[in-house]
């Protein structure tokens, strides 16, 4: 195979592999972190707000801002 061609190929899957990665570590990434931070403050929902802070409601309804 022509050394060319295969550098190429090579670096167009490695490409396509890094967009694929990317797209779905992404999605997958997001929800890891926030089940971990619901289960780290023991919370039902976390809200941010306009101002950026975050809101943590616990399972008995009381709510926190967490600067």
């Amino acid at each position: 195979m022509d050394p060319y061609l295969h550098t190429f190929i090579a670096t167009a899957l490695l490409f396509g592999s890094y967009m694929a990665g990317r797209h779905f570590g992404y999605r997958d990434g997001l929800v890891d972190v926030w089940s971990s931070l619901l289960t780290v403050f023991k919370a039902k929902k976390m809200e941010i707000n306009d101002n950026d802070d975050l809101i943590i409601t616990y399972e008995n309804g009381k709510e926190r801002k967490v600067n």
